[in-house]
């Protein structure tokens, strides 16, 4: 068993985790990014520089390397890679490759981040106010529902990439001309907390859930935090993967404010925070071996242990100058 994990960038733990696990069935990591210096690249098994995810090959280009390394199972780290993957898991599967990815209705709600407010509104999900034109948002400003600061952020943005905090309505009118899509939402002023859940790729239920309270963030991605556990926030996750019906792993941010748990985004893949869970029993990357297997998961009552704070910190590597064609990547 071979599995194939796309866009790995700086993943080097979660990398090092499926290796560990694909051992002891003698399988191996195949990684891939766009960029040969990404440095999970180089504690896989094997690896391969490919296009970027725009290009018109790169599809082409996976299915090369899933032949190449006869890949069994293959998934991506990066958001905006799990639509293009899964409008072609059909593709794959003929190919006997199975796509750890959810169903595109579930991917696209998921990335679309006004797509997601307007579905958590819609099955009674709490949520943050979403808004796509600004001249609803000074409506809303002018009649007491909002008030500043706002959040404006890409609607299909990932990594905290192009998040901007406006104080004022002369700043908000600024983005009055933005051409690239935006939504606007209320700065919520509350705790953030991370949730963890694998569901079974073959019974689609939920078996494991990992609750953490989020200390520090950098580059859109949990720097330290410490697990929890909480009635109130396991019933409303309960509830979302209910109507959601997501597939394999996923990363569920919410925020505690004063009216109670809101749901503020989904990632349907590993979140970076994911390694808590990891290191705390939930093995998500055991659970993708067992399915690939041909294995379902049963409900992991696994008892986490509270407060135990995860901190990550910095390593280094040495290689090669890429310039002298490391990792070229040719099949």
């Amino acid at each position: 068993m071979n599995v194939l994990i796309c866009s790995v960038g700086r993943r080097v733990k979660l990398v090092e985790a499926f290796r560990s696990e694909l051992q002891k069935v003698n399988g191996r990591v195949i990684a891939v990014d766009c960029v040969p210096t990404a440095p999970a690249l180089h504690f896989a098994d094997m690896y391969e520089v490919v296009p970027r995810i725009d290009d018109s090959g790169y599809i082409d280009y996976l299915k090369k390397v899933c032949k190449k390394y006869e890949v069994t199972g293959i998934l991506s780290l990066i958001d905006p890679e799990l639509s293009l993957l899964a409008n072609h898991v059909e593709e794959f599967e003929k190919e006997g490759i199975y796509v750890i990815v959810s169903d595109k209705q579930t991917v696209d709600i998921c990335f679309d981040k006004y797509s997601t407010s307007q579905f958590l509104s819609d099955n009674g999900l709490p949520c943050i106010p979403t808004y796509i034109n600004i001249d609803e948002v000074i409506r809303d400003f002018k009649v007491g529902k909002l008030d500043f600061p706002l959040i404006i952020k890409p609607r299909k943005g990932s990594a905290s990439i192009g998040i901007n905090k406006v104080y004022t309505l002369e700043e908000l009118l600024i983005y009055k001309n933005e051409t690239a899509e935006i939504v606007i939402q209320p700065f919520v002023n509350g705790q953030e907390f991370g949730v963890d859940c694998y569901i079974d790729i073959f019974s689609r239920k939920l078996v494991n859930m990992f609750m953490k309270k989020k200390i520090v963030m950098r580059a859109g991605e949990t720097d330290k935090s410490i697990s929890v556990k909480d009635y109130d926030l396991k019933q409303l996750i309960e509830r979302l993967v209910n109507v959601l019906k997501p597939l394999g792993p996923i990363d569920i941010d919410c925020f505690l404010t004063k009216d109670g748990f809101v749901i503020s985004e989904i990632n349907p893949r590993f979140g970076g925070g994911y390694l808590h869970a990891h290191m705390q029993g939930q093995n998500f990357v055991e659970n993708i071996v067992k399915n690939l297997s041909g294995f379902t998961n049963q409900l992991q009552n696994i008892e986490y242990e509270e407060d135990l704070i995860m901190v990550k910190y910095e390593d280094v590597k040495l290689m090669k100058n890429v310039d002298k064609g490391i990792g070229t990547g040719q099949i």
